[in-house]
């Protein structure tokens, strides 16, 4: 309800402005205004139009009629942009809607202007204004993305330097088929806040309520601690993320003293062979990939099966000599 009534507040501007009061078959009737998709310096205005042909005593049709709409800034009285429709003609008694799209700069105010013409000679125009478009929040949540956990495998350790794979999930929590956006991973240390290493990566495509796996190797040096976050950015602006960290010198508590002691991690022990490239995964192949790796990671498996066969052959030999 907050929501709303701000939205009423700075959006609707009254009455509508118009020649209407003169005696004119053709004019504008109304204007309705949607607010569009709104960023952090922009914003979308969808104008509807209606415009009625008013009945005479004898049927008529029109001529060709466009209608142009107009954004003029309230407090400079500059144009800021317009456009314009062709609607063809009208016959009486009708009436019918248009929905033109402003892009605007999101400050102060604007009055739109709907100016209609007949074969190119104006008949009519009408008129609304918007207020206080800066105090419109910007969407965050446009992308229907979010992050739902990231999870760190070691790959590599040498010259004190550790490349960190960060397996992201992302989440659509839209109803429709996310478009590719930009994701930005970066690695930040803890007590300097010095970023060690920072990528850039896209999000795909991802069905609704689908969840695909992005992954991004960080080259970090070894022995700190980091915060990871991933950046969701639609062009120039971020419209969601999340965070995570890694702890490479892990420390404990020591409960008799009530202090914190540094405990160190050995990186080295943790560095896994990387086999399968889970780059673009979606969760099921990344776990069919994972059953397959585990399997394989299993020393002498193979070995141990076949010498369990052997044996089983030798034993059933035996079995058939005695009888």
């Amino acid at each position: 309800m907050l929501i709303v009534s701000l939205v009423a507040m700075v959006i609707l501007s009254g009455c509508l402005e118009s020649t209407s009061r003169n005696p004119v078959l053709l004019h504008v009737k109304n204007m309705e205004i949607v607010q569009g998709e709104t960023k952090t310096s922009t914003i979308e205005l969808n104008v509807t139009t209606y415009i009625e042909y008013r009945e005479s005593t004898v049927p008529k049709t029109s001529q060709n009629l466009t209608l142009q709409l107009k954004a003029i800034d309230t407090s400079k009285q500059f144009l800021v942009n317009q456009t314009t429709t062709s609607l063809g003609k009208m016959n009486s008694g009708q009436t019918i809607n248009t929905t033109q799209v402003l892009v605007l700069p999101k400050k102060g105010g604007y009055r739109l202007v709907a100016t209609l013409f007949e074969d190119g000679k104006e008949v009519d125009w009408g008129s609304r204004t918007v207020y206080n478009l800066e105090n419109l929040p910007a969407d965050t949540m446009i992308t229907g993305l979010r992050i739902d956990g990231i999870d760190f495998i070691v790959r590599k350790v040498s010259d004190e330097k550790v490349v960190i794979q960060s397996d992201i999930y992302v989440t659509n929590s839209g109803a429709k088929t996310s478009k590719d956006y930009q994701l930005m991973i970066k690695a930040t240390d803890m007590d300097s806040r010095l970023v060690a290493d920072k990528q850039w990566s896209s999000t795909g495509e991802i069905i609704p309520d689908g969840t695909a796996i992005r992954s991004v190797n960080l080259t970090v040096p070894d022995k700190y601690n980091y915060f990871v976050d991933v950046l969701i950015w639609s062009d120039s602006v971020v419209v969601g993320g999340g965070q995570d960290s890694v702890l490479l010198n892990a420390t404990t508590l020591l409960t008799e003293k009530e202090r914190i002691a540094t405990r160190g991690t050995r990186t080295g022990g943790f560095v896994v062979q990387e086999r399968v490239a889970m780059a673009e995964m979606e969760v099921g192949e990344f776990e069919a990939a994972a059953e397959v790796e585990s399997a394989e990671a299993v020393p002498g498996f193979g070995a141990l099966l076949a010498i369990s066969m052997v044996g089983l052959g030798m034993a059933g030999a035996q079995r058939r000599r005695r009888s």
